[in-house]
């Protein structure tokens, strides 16, 4: 229901500038043309976000997404890390519902970050990988496949996380 939100309210704004109505444009098959293109690239960036979820290559761990996260879930337990050379051992959050909770204090210092960030600092402190760029579309392909773990999860109470 969320993907098609989007596409909706392009829809809209193109509606209200004028450009559906023109002749130039195709006038009924333009909206046709343009939810179908939706459907392909949304579909296609949740598909690259699944393998970006499912590769070790991202660290160098060996570690995936998937390995603390099996289906959104949680591996349970902690994950080391170091941090400003102090070993931490946070628990192994579930992602189920975690979208709906960002932009949000995260990490040690408590920074705000959005959901790509926070997927950032996963790949950098426990996959020991270089962060994907945000403004990229490996990002944006990684982070929509993660907001589909909070489809239909209620939201839970001061965005705290879940780890059981």
């Amino acid at each position: 229901m969320r993907k098609y939100f989007l596409l909706f309210v392009m829809a809209m704004i193109l509606l209200s500038t004028g450009y559906m109505g023109s002749k130039a444009f195709g006038e009924e098959n333009m909206m046709q043309k343009m939810m179908e293109m939706g459907k392909k690239n949304f579909q296609q960036s949740l598909d690259n976000g699944k393998e970006l979820y499912e590769d070790s290559s991202l660290g160098t761990t060996g570690l995936t997404c998937k390995s603390c996260h099996p289906k959104g879930g949680t591996a349970g337990g902690r994950v080391e890390m170091t941090y400003k050379g102090k070993v931490m051992k946070p628990m192994i959050p579930i992602l189920k519902g975690a979208a709906a909770h960002f932009p949000a204090p995260r990490g040690p210092e408590r920074k705000v970050v959005t959901l790509k960030g926070m997927n950032n600092l996963c790949i950098k402190a426990f996959l020991k990988g270089k962060p994907l760029d945000e403004n990229n579309h490996k990002a944006n392909d990684l982070a929509n496949y993660v907001s589909t773990f909070s489809v239909n999860v209620p939201l839970t109470p001061n965005g705290r996380m879940i780890y059981e």
